[in-house]
């Protein structure tokens, strides 16, 4: 079983990767190539000397974070868009344990004894000008800090992830996938627990990634007839469109995907019944599309959380990061037996 696991947290971390030339994070002087190669990339996307040490502080404040409380750490980096304003994306991804508690990470308060990222992250969110966060716990934690040549509307996203209590590893998960003027992110749950589960959903994931810029109810489909033969599972997938100020919207079976206002109202999306690769969806499958703009923020959730998130009455958590929205839905929502995977979107 352990090797499994082994199998499935390398796959993980080497999507969390993909499109980059990782640099293992071994020692002090790691580190110090990691630093000098953000400046690098800073350089080559026109950025100025400021942004080009605010990039290279980020490489520094999460490669010590792995050196000290992550296994397997690695930083990647590359060019990124949005809406046409060029900058740099830095990947900090590594096999750790997660971030045992986000909301004292983010705020940068000390951490007690055990394992996840340190009091740097807090300086990471200050320093970056945008920051999503991806953690699994049991498996690792990626971060990805963004640094722009001029300003942009903040976009953030943050993953947040478990297995049930019996479970080697997670049946659910996710991903998001950003280009120029676009977010998209899904949300993905295997049939059952366990690796069988965590494979068919892994599959279906792949789908997102290499046909993502596809029509939504095309890429279910083409998920649909990938999953024939495994276990099944169900996914969601929303596309946020940042000049537009929209989300569409698509699912099939029982995930839950809602807009929040500021006050922590909302508009829920419908899902088809359905289980990919096992039954056909028992209506036509239809996108949604719904206004989306700051300060309203986006959840999806597996089944693992109860759909009856109430987040009326919330508004000061609301204005924090992602992560720490998704840290409140687990600790209040979650199912005690179950797996779960929850997206926040801002």
């Amino acid at each position: 079983m352990g090797s499994l696991l082994s199998v499935t947290v390398e796959r993980l971390v080497d999507r969390w990767l993909t499109g980059t030339a990782p640099l293992p994070i071994l020692d002090e002087a790691s580190v110090a190539v990691a630093c000098d190669a953000a400046r690098a990339a800073g350089a080559d996307a026109g950025l100025d000397a400021t942004a080009r040490e605010r990039l290279a502080f980020v490489a520094s404040e999460l490669g010590h974070n792995q050196r000290k409380h992550a296994m397997g750490g690695a930083i990647g980096l590359w060019a990124v868009t949005r809406l046409g304003v060029p900058g740099v994306e830095l990947v900090a991804a590594d096999r750790g344990a997660g971030i045992a508690d986000p909301a004292r990470a983010l705020e940068g308060l000390p951490r007690p004894a055990g394992p996840g990222l340190g009091v740097g992250l807090s300086a990471v969110l200050r320093q970056a000008d945008e920051v999503d966060v991806d953690v699994r716990w049991g498996e690792g934690t990626c971060v990805r800090a963004r640094v722009f040549a001029a300003p942009v509307a903040r976009s953030e996203v943050a993953i947040l992830g478990r297995a049930g209590p019996d479970d080697p590893v997670s049946g659910d998960t996710a991903t998001a996938v950003r280009t120029d003027g676009a977010l998209l992110i899904a949300a993905v749950d295997g049939l059952g627990h366990g690796p069988a589960a965590r494979e068919a959903a892994t599959r279906a994931l792949a789908v997102v990634h290499e046909d993502g810029h596809l029509p939504l109810e095309e890429v279910i489909a083409r998920a649909d007839r990938e999953l024939i033969g495994t276990r099944g599972a169900v996914m969601a997938l929303g596309r946020l469109d940042l000049a537009a100020a929209t989300i569409t919207h698509a699912a099939m079976g029982n995930l839950t995907t809602r807009v929040h206002g500021a006050d922590g109202g909302f508009r829920a999306f419908v899902s088809a019944a359905g289980t990919l690769g096992v039954t056909r969806p028992g209506r036509r499958l239809l996108a949604e599309v719904a206004p989306f703009a700051p300060p309203q923020i986006v959840t999806m959730v597996s089944d693992g959380i109860v759909s009856r998130i109430d987040l009326t009455g919330e508004g000061p958590l609301l204005r924090r990061h992602p992560l720490v929205i998704a840290q409140h839905v687990v600790a209040r929502f979650a199912r005690g037996n179950d797996d779960a995977i929850v997206i926040v979107v801002r």
